[in-house]
């Protein structure tokens, strides 16, 4: 437990990377909002402010596979505690991120759509429908999707330079294009992103989240065994 602790906290504090990318942008928005808003009083429109954060955990689900794994194992770390170590890190990010753009959504949208006579900010939490169970639910079901965000990065990113993962990237591709034109097939597309978004049960929404990202994440076992450092 020490060293998967040790491990996630390395993640944690080396990603400054996906930490920078998130702040500039956040601040850039924040920036626009106070003068467009505030001080120039027209009539906004577009993202929320909490919304550039969730860009947070699918940075870091790229960034800690692609520049943390060799720098850890060059520095003794084994394989094994570099997979154990990095959900903790991804859920810690989708806790963190999650808790932010609540406080956001709640505290600070209200006060800069206050000064719009015809206001609207597209916040995930209403556009997703995760706020229609309240408060607590919300949390949960941003938080289970986040997660799953970054664990199907971390894989992808992991799987990258090796045949599995030409495979993946081309099964990618050829489920976006095909099953988009054909009737049946983009039925189960809409399916499956209503289950793990839209899904009117928050159950069933943050239990698909969580099985299918523990299910992809496990998948990155292998590449971190195969990977060269």
């Amino acid at each position: 437990m020490k060293t998967m602790t040790g491990i996630a906290k390395i993640n944690l504090k080396q990603s400054k990377t996906a930490y920078m990318i998130v702040g500039i942008l956040f601040f850039l928005q924040v920036g626009s909002e106070i003068v467009t808003r505030v001080i120039l009083r027209l009539e906004g429109g577009g993202l929320a402010l909490g919304n550039y954060l969730l860009l947070l955990p699918l940075l870091m689900g790229i960034f800690i596979p692609a520049k943390n794994f060799s720098k850890l194992l060059n520095l003794g770390c084994k394989r094994l505690d570099f997979f154990r170590g990095c959900l903790p890190a991804y859920a810690a990010a989708a806790f963190f991120v999650t808790l932010a753009c609540l406080v956001l959504w709640l505290a600070v949208d209200p006060v800069l759509l206050s000064y719009s006579s015809e206001p609207s900010l597209y916040n995930l939490f209403d556009v997703f429908g995760f706020a229609r169970d309240g408060v607590a639910i919300a949390f949960f079901r941003m938080f289970a999707f986040l997660l799953l965000v970054s664990c199907v990065a971390h894989t992808l990113t992991l799987v990258q330079g090796r045949w599995y993962g030409w495979l993946a990237d081309a099964l990618i591709i050829i489920i976006i294009s095909v099953f988009t034109p054909i009737a049946p097939l983009r039925a189960a597309l809409v399916w499956f992103f209503h289950t793990i978004i839209f899904h009117e049960f928050a159950a069933v929404q943050i239990l698909s989240c969580l099985i299918l990202g523990a299910a992809v994440y496990c998948a990155g076992l292998a590449p971190i065994k195969a990977k060269q450092i």
